[in-house]
């Protein structure tokens, strides 16, 4: 399972987005819950449900020694291999030079060694992110879902974490970057 190492960019949605969505001026709006609960929140339902990146950000997983050349990323949306390291057989990580390939599909994206793959466990680190102008359907997603929750946050806003959003119509809008069960 890859791990999220740090965002880069902006969020995806704006206060003025999540205003107009909600038909409320946004100077009328609470600007640290929309930006600092609801967006976030919002985006990591979002990244959580489909299995891709949403917001770009850098990524690291661990492949075992077997795991072959061409398998898929664990997070969809990938974009560009950053690193490649080796473990060597006395515990140590060297880096890798290359060559990488990143084939980028709809929902995955599949990392390939044209030449012959590093021998042993590898940390892969790659940058993932929604390219959100080519799935417009995400993004109203979000902002459905970030209205929601501004409109009821007694059902939705449990401390500083957000519960999960009925899910028959909205699910829809994500599937066609949602990355397919692996097991």
């Amino acid at each position: 399972m890859a791990r999220r190492i740090e965002y880069f960019g902006e969020p995806v949605l704006t206060l003025d987005q999540v205003a107009f969505q909600c038909r409320v001026e946004p100077e009328d709006m609470a600007p640290e819950l929309i930006e600092q609960i609801i967006i976030p929140g919002v985006t990591t339902q979002c990244e959580s449900k489909t299995g891709a990146a949403i917001r770009g950000a850098v990524y690291e997983e661990e492949w075992p020694a077997d795991r072959q050349s061409g398998h898929a990323l664990d997070v969809g949306q990938a974009s560009e291999i950053v690193s490649v390291f080796s473990q060597q057989a006395d515990g140590g990580w060297v880096e890798q030079v290359g060559p990488f390939e990143l084939r980028q599909d709809q929902r995955e994206s599949f990392m390939h060694f044209p030449g012959t793959r590093p021998a042993g466990r590898l940390r892969i680190r790659y940058k993932a992110g929604l390219d959100i102008s080519l799935h417009p359907g995400v993004r109203n997603w979000l902002l459905m879902a970030a209205a929601t929750i501004y409109r009821h946050p007694e059902m939705f806003l449990v401390g500083q974490t957000l519960s999960e959003l009925p899910s028959a119509f909205l699910d829809h809008l994500v599937a066609e970057i949602t990355v397919p069960p692996r097991f």
